[in-house]
């Protein structure tokens, strides 16, 4: 039930919940498929990270900490898209366009 003056909204993707979801090429995978897991950790981590930059942020000696945790929320991102694409069902474009820059 929604709060007194609290709007709930509702979201379709037009794919249906038959327990499967998205990866980034387009295959579908079932959601309990360890790589949701790890992209739910991933997302969760880059939150507490960037919980802990906002925090760090408002010190006035903290400033390369802040950088530095930016570069790590960064990676994080590059890592998640990495998570969710697999290297036996994606074109190579979707490879390259995911591949770590050494």
């Amino acid at each position: 039930d929604a709060a007194a003056g609290e709007r709930r909204f509702k979201v379709y993707t037009k794919t249906g919940d038959k327990g499967t979801s998205s990866l980034y090429n387009g295959t579908r995978a079932s959601k309990t498929d360890a790589v949701f897991a790890a992209l739910g950790d991933t997302d969760e981590l880059n939150a507490a990270i960037g919980l802990a930059r906002e925090h760090c942020a408002e010190l006035s000696d903290v400033g390369s900490l802040v950088d530095q945790l930016v570069v790590i929320q960064s990676r994080l991102l590059d890592a998640g898209s990495a998570i969710a694409t697999p290297t036996s069902s994606s074109s190579e474009a979707q490879l390259e366009r995911v591949t770590f820059d050494e």
